[in-house]
């Protein structure tokens, strides 16, 4: 379009928007990026994130032919098969692309029951109970983002916030804009939404990802609420998959202590345990891992009546590996691990029904010990987290609550990240990157792909593709 003020205009000062508008300016566009947040170093998942770089628990730099099945089996093959590949066959590059502008990496284990070596940006946050961000590699991230920006003679415009997209003939042709208080429009040929999922926007998360947002934990900045997904929406874009998120199971006092999150998660023993509702019945399979228990707490009628039983043997020895073991983290920073000699003990502990609780553990060592586990209902898989027996006390029990950290669902788009319509129409100039797009995690296993991979890998190929189309147009 001739006039425009702008090249390319990001909504969203993430892992998402910067590094979209600062590849557009590597390639000569003229980019801007709109963050709501007046402070310097605003506060959001980018800034706070564990730093992370995987491709569904892979190495980021193997081949595309080794990524593709890695990520069609994490997610059951729910995944597009156009969304998979542009990860797979960006995933190297994009990496190689963010040490060229001066990111750092270190190589770490990271995990639980299994640790893989991984990608960590550095310098990398200490495992410790509570938040630790400052300094560390997302906080070092996105300041080197900026500079390079800058650099490259893009800008970054703190205060202002995209309250809409410019519709014309069915193309996005610029953002209106609420900047310092006053009302603006800003025109580009191209625009990345970018300013990640809906996990703090509870009208949102009522309903999709859980019936009660108010008993779920935010483990996450309160900043993504959505507002580029309902944009979209407003401009004719097809939503994809918004009932799931990734997230870990964290103790129930975590809803009220904030050095109960992001750390300590409760995954390690819980995945080796059983988890109970109110009525003292198991209600998921504990083998999916940490992510899948999450999603399946906060879709009980009451997030907050999931307990993880286990012995005190689990708590000891189980509950002491991993990153950032909840034994002692946990316990140290205010935590609550219920203790009981025997079963009608803790069932009166935990005011659960004695008799279903016994009836619950009777059922599963008779299983555990007869190697009849995936007989179960729900079943317990044999898969990546081992069972334990449960056949002999004491017990330990730990209340629970869902911890949200993004988004799943959002913004359909195709292979270049351009938005589309429900009928599969493109709605020109309009791109997707991150937490706000949905078709690649989720579905039957809430498949987790890998939130710092989707984010950057997007934004490199959103903004390759504007380009090109500038390019072209040219």
């Amino acid at each position: 379009m001739s006039g425009a003020e702008y090249d390319l205009i990001a909504i969203g000062g993430g892992f998402a928007g910067l590094p979209a508008a600062a590849r557009a300016a590597d390639l000569g566009l003229k980019s801007l990026v709109l963050e709501r947040d007046t402070e310097d170093r605003y506060f959001c998942n980018s800034r706070i994130t564990s730093g992370v770089f995987h491709v569904a628990s892979n190495d980021v730099r193997l081949a595309a032919d080794q990524l593709i099945p890695a990520i069609e089996a994490e997610t059951a093959g729910h995944a597009k098969p156009e969304l998979v590949r542009a990860i797979a066959e960006n995933a190297a590059s994009t990496v190689d692309w963010l040490r060229g502008i001066g990111v750092k990496f270190v190589a770490r284990g990271v995990g639980y029951v299994n640790m893989r070596q991984h990608m960590v940006l550095a310098p990398p946050r200490r495992m410790r109970a509570g938040l630790d961000w400052q300094g560390r590699g997302g906080d070092f991230t996105l300041r080197a983002l900026e500079a390079h920006l800058m650099a490259k003679g893009g800008t970054l415009r703190r205060g202002a916030e995209a309250t809409g997209l410019i519709i014309e003939d069915g193309r996005c042709t610029g953002v209106e804009v609420s900047d310092g208080g006053a009302a603006k429009e800003i025109s580009a040929p191209a625009v990345v939404i970018a300013d990640g999922g809906f996990q703090a926007n509870p009208e949102m998360l009522r309903g999709t990802v859980t019936g009660a947002p108010d008993r779920v934990r935010l483990r996450a900045a309160p900043s993504a609420t959505g507002d580029g997904i309902r944009m979209a929406a407003e401009a004719g874009a097809a939503l994809t998959g918004l009932g799931d998120f990734y997230g870990h199971l964290l103790s129930i006092a975590a809803m009220s202590n904030d050095a109960l999150w992001p750390y300590p998660n409760i995954d390690i023993v819980a995945v080796a345990g059983v988890l109970v509702d109110a009525g003292g019945r198991r209600f998921v399979d504990e083998s999916r891992g940490g992510v899948y228990l999450s999603n399946a707490v906060a879709k009980l009628d009451d997030p907050l009546s999931a307990t993880a039983i286990m012995t005190r043997q689990i708590w000891d020895q189980v509950g002491t590996d991993g990153i950032a073991p909840p034994n002692p983290l946990m316990l140290d920073h205010g935590g609550t691990l219920i203790e009981a000699p025997d079963l009608d003990s803790l069932a009166a502990a935990i005011d659960v029904p004695a008799d279903q609780l016994k009836a619950t553990l009777a059922e599963y060592n008779t299983a555990f010990a007869e190697d009849k586990l995936m007989g179960l209902s729900p079943v317990r898989g044999e898969g990546r987290h081992a069972a334990h027996p449960l056949d002999a006390g004491p017990y330990c029990a730990i209340r629970l609550c869902a911890g949200v950290t993004n988004t799943m669902g959002g913004i359909d788009i195709d292979n270049h990240c351009r938005v589309l319509t429900p009928d599969g129409g493109i709605i020109g100039g309009l791109y997707a990157a991150g937490s706000s797009t949905g078709g690649l995690e989720g579905g039957p296993n809430v498949g987790y792909v890998g939130g710092l991979i989707k984010a950057f890998a997007f934004a490199m190929v959103a903004a390759e593709h504007a380009a090109a189309a500038k390019a072209l147009n040219s």
